[in-house]
């Protein structure tokens, strides 16, 4: 893992997962990037497991909850702390009774996202 942290980002929306990208790079963080629940799979079979996951609840192939679900029944994914984003007005119940560690509710204010991804990545360079 990096130094500032890694984050993987899972959208299904380009645009999101652009500019979320874009604003936790320019904090410092190492960020890659999946379109669905199917993509990160792929990716954390791949590398090195992430700081924090970045979820949509609502995405093709496999969803943000089936996902979740997959990650929870696997020993060495199911500490690693995810946070759900959601548009949907529910979203922090659903958070808690799949055992998400946050939730983010669309739209995604900076401020808000910056303090929940340090909350799971405390050796951030610039905290020091």
């Amino acid at each position: 893992m990096s130094a500032g942290g890694s984050i993987l980002v899972v959208d299904d929306d380009e645009d999101i997962r652009d500019i979320l990208s874009l604003l936790l790079c320019s904090e410092g963080y190492e960020v890659d990037s999946a379109r669905d629940g199917l993509d990160a799979l792929d990716h954390l079979r791949a590398g090195e497991p992430p700081s924090v996951i970045l979820l949509d609840m609502m995405m093709p192939r496999m969803d943000g909850e089936d996902f979740l679900t997959s990650i929870h029944d696997t020993p060495q994914y199911a500490d690693i702390p995810v946070v759900l984003i959601s548009g949907h007005h529910a979203a922090r119940e659903k958070a808690a009774q799949l055992a998400a560690a946050d939730c983010l509710v669309k739209p995604i204010d900076a401020d808000e996202l910056l303090s929940v991804v340090r909350k799971y990545v405390p050796n951030h360079p610039r905290m020091a």
